[in-house]
């Protein structure tokens, strides 16, 4: 049987890693530990499912309709925008919400930390991965005629390859159960798990020698009543967050720096503006080139989880107020749902419509209609 972390490493080619270090700002190895971390990640969370035939049935439905020709243009991926209808970036968003859930954001901090990379370029390469094995699992599947038990008995065949390259920690944020059972486990694996026993009983018999003695001592000098001093417990270090690193004086950085300011007070008036997130002429779909600014909202919005956002849509003065007033809704809420399909629960942002309503130019210049056409940002919670 394949190895199903070998075939996803095939597609991981030098040229897609520089590719991706390129383009996140990110150097090559942190990129190639990062894809390390998450494609064992995604596989064990479709492990943890195993068990749930309903889950397991959706799971399997959803990945044997799943195109696997993405396989063969995952640059495209990487920071890129809608690609298309039915985009498998967003597909694969669903499909991997309906496995974490809202454990997402500590799935994306928990690889950003363990590969020095941002969390943010995390949440970017989980859009290429995600596909990446979703198309792998999709063509063995279709390839090998595989039904439901057959996938199952694929992913509890390789319980072994997955969890060993899982990075650690992340199986607890998983919440990871007893996969498979003990009955798949053979005698080497056994063997290996008991070389813990021996240390521990050296350290329970040290710990009631310990007890004997200090209870000797404190017999033979209670008259001075002398009590053992408390172990001195170091608490585990606590992996640094990624830095932010936004270009001064663009929106997202004043953004960040409102957040991060205690004294700064919570403002329904105060917006931030970014007309650099775009649409389709009189459509709600997204542009490929305002997923850079999203993306940047996005990082905000995992490093700092108590943030809440209310979402703005407008648009120029030109055409119909109702039409434009129902346009600038549905943009608003494109821009929400890019933000879940990221991983951010839903009940932290929430979407408004406010068509030709609070101009930020006049509308008599096509450079000034465009800076009306816009998305803006008020922080509700911090």
């Amino acid at each position: 049987m394949a190895n199903l972390l070998d075939s996803i490493k095939e597609y991981v080619t030098p040229e897609l890693i520089g590719q991706a270090a390129n383009l996140l700002g990110e150097n090559e190895g942190g990129i190639s530990k990062a894809i390390g971390g998450l494609a064992p990640t995604i596989l064990a969370g479709l492990l943890d499912k195993s068990g749930d035939s309903n889950a397991l049935g959706n799971i399997f439905s959803a990945l044997s309709k799943f195109d696997s020709g993405i396989l063969g243009k995952l640059g495209s991926l990487i920071g890129g925008g809608n690609l298309a209808q039915g985009d498998p970036k967003d597909v694969s968003g669903q499909f991997l919400g309906s496995i974490f859930g809202a454990r997402i954001p500590a799935i994306t901090n928990a690889v950003a930390a363990f590969s020095g990379t941002r969390s943010s370029s995390v949440s970017s390469l989980l859009g290429m991965v995600g596909p990446l094995v979703m198309g792998i699992l999709s063509k063995k599947i279709n390839t090998e005629g595989l039904n439901v038990s057959g996938f199952a008995n694929l992913l509890l065949g390789q319980k072994n390859n997955i969890l060993g390259a899982l990075p650690t920690g992340l199986g607890s944020i998983i919440g990871l159960a007893d996969i498979g059972g003990s009955a798949g486990k053979s005698t080497a694996t056994n063997t290996t798990g008991n070389r813990w026993l021996w240390p521990l009983l050296l350290l329970l018999a040290l710990g009631g020698a310990l007890i004997g003695y200090m209870k000797y001592c404190s017999v033979q000098s209670e008259s001075l009543k002398v009590e053992a001093p408390a172990p001195i417990v170091t608490p585990a270090p606590v992996p640094a967050k990624p830095a932010l690193n936004f270009t001064e004086g663009s929106q997202e950085a004043a953004m960040l720096a409102f957040v991060r300011d205690a004294g700064a007070a919570i403002d329904k008036n105060k917006w931030f503006d970014f007309p650099e997130i775009m649409f389709d002429v009189n459509k709600a779909t997204l542009r490929p080139e305002s997923d850079i600014k999203l993306a940047a909202v996005l990082a905000i919005l995992n490093e700092y989880p108590a943030v809440k956002l209310r979402i703005g849509g407008y648009t120029d003065s030109d055409g119909n107020d109702i039409a434009n007033l129902k346009l600038s809704g549905e943009r608003a809420n494109a821009c929400k749902n890019w933000l879940i399909a990221k991983g951010i629960t839903p009940e932290r942002l929430e979407a408004e419509g406010y068509g030709e309503q609070h101009p930020v130019a006049p509308n008599d210049t096509p450079e000034n209609k465009a800076k009306n056409r816009r998305i803006s940002f008020s922080v509700r919670a911090k």
